[in-house]
């Protein structure tokens, strides 16, 4: 599931994703006082007019399976709204 990613839009601008989150997102989530280790996948919202502009972190996903899931109803609810 290594490449696996999902996003829907939200709002005009923001997308709800799941997938990986990058060194620098996890430096900055430890900052500001998550305890995350950057493995695995995660479950945030993304400004897509901003794409430089820091990720919110909702929720780590804490198995593969339940990544799979929320992966296949994103995916799911993307096709649904187009």
């Amino acid at each position: 599931m290594e490449d696996d990613f999902a996003a829907i839009p939200v709002s005009n601008a923001t997308l709800l994703c799941i997938g990986g989150i990058s060194n620098a997102e996890t430096i900055r989530a430890r900052e500001d006082g998550m305890e995350l280790d950057g493995f695995g996948y995660y479950l945030f919202l993304a400004d897509e007019a901003n794409p430089t502009h820091p990720i919110e972190i909702i929720a780590k996903l804490i198995s593969d399976d339940a990544a799979h899931r929320i992966l296949n109803l994103l995916r799911s609810s993307a096709f649904a709204a187009a």
